[in-house]
């Protein structure tokens, strides 16, 4: 019998790789011009945005809103110019799609164009006052539409181009020395953190005597407990005192100090004369010139005499 030998040869199969896709991705926008929430200085009404990126068009979201419209379709290049009258945060991204079809965008960026502060509205004095207090102070008001802190230049004279008196100013007040009975011009300009600038037109307002020149003149001096009264004439000694020298009815000077803002006057322990010394304060009344005071008196040392004055003007 013969036997027959068999090979078989068996051969595997190997599936060959399937191949790798081609994956497309559009190129995405980055680097933003301005960056993310920088302030741009407020220059005229045209601003330009740029961003990095290669795409042969792309299309341009911009508003005020965090949900920016479409402003612009198909730009060429890497920039926009675009107008606004108005500052304040604005919100924008840029889209593209490639040759195929595939989309790609930037995040949400933001920036703030820088607003102007308001023009300031010149508040104190009122507009051609007149007999405004030397010592009073001017007032003003401005606001900032981004919050910024606001300093101030104030322009103050007696021509119609004032000069500057003060500069950076973080209130809005201003308390100047001035001239009783003159005719003075002013402005007030506002400044941002940013150098954005407003200013004021120019007001005018009118002084009137000096305040201290209320309690000049001449008065009657009484003394309600003693029912006794006189004659005293006060004098301006300085801006804020003035003086008599008839006090007490004995020929002796004596110097009120007077506090306008308080509407009080003092005088301190004061030697007339021959071992007297005396003390006196009390209100004053600016509508009257009207002074009651609490007065002293001693001799040697020793208390004298106490009691109420009222100088009645004449």
């Amino acid at each position: 019998m013969s036997i027959m030998t068999m090979l078989i040869t068996v051969q595997s199969c190997k599936k060959d790789d399937a191949a790798t896709p081609t994956v497309f991705v559009a190129a995405v926008p980055e680097n933003p011009t301005p960056a993310v929430d920088a302030v741009v200085a407020l220059a005229g009404t045209t601003y330009t945005i740029k961003w990095a990126g290669t795409a042969s068009a792309w299309d341009i979201y911009l508003g005020t809103t965090s949900k920016p419209s479409l402003v612009k379709a198909g730009v060429i290049g890497n920039s926009y110019t675009f107008t606004t009258a108005v500052g304040g945060e604005f919100f924008w991204y840029v889209k593209t799609v490639d040759a195929n079809k595939v989309t790609s965008k930037s995040t949400l960026w933001n920036f703030y164009i820088n607003s102007a502060p308001t023009v300031p509205s010149l508040t104190a004095p009122a507009a051609n006052a007149i007999k405004v207090s030397v010592v009073g102070a001017l007032s003003w008001a401005s606001t900032d539409a981004e919050g910024d802190a606001l300093s101030y230049d104030v322009y103050l004279g007696t021509t119609a181009t004032p000069g500057v008196v003060a500069t950076d100013l973080t209130s809005a007040t201003f308390s100047p020395t001035m001239v009783a009975n003159t005719l003075y011009y002013w402005k007030v300009i506002a400044k941002d953190s940013h150098g954005a600038t407003a200013s004021s037109a120019v007001g005018s307002f009118t002084t009137g005597a000096e305040p201290i020149m209320t309690y000049t003149g001449n008065y009657l001096a009484d003394e309600p407990a003693e029912a006794y009264s006189y004659d005293v004439t006060f004098t301006k000694a300085s801006s804020t005192t003035v003086k008599t020298v008839n006090y007490w009815n004995s020929g002796w000077t004596a110097t009120f100090t007077i506090d306008v803002t308080k509407n009080s006057f003092t005088m301190s322990s004061y030697t007339f004369s021959a071992n007297w010394t005396g003390v006196e304060s009390g209100v004053i009344s600016p509508a009257t010139g009207k002074m009651t005071g609490y007065y002293s008196l001693w001799y040697k040392g020793v208390l004298q005499e106490e009691g109420i004055h009222t100088y009645t003007k004449k």
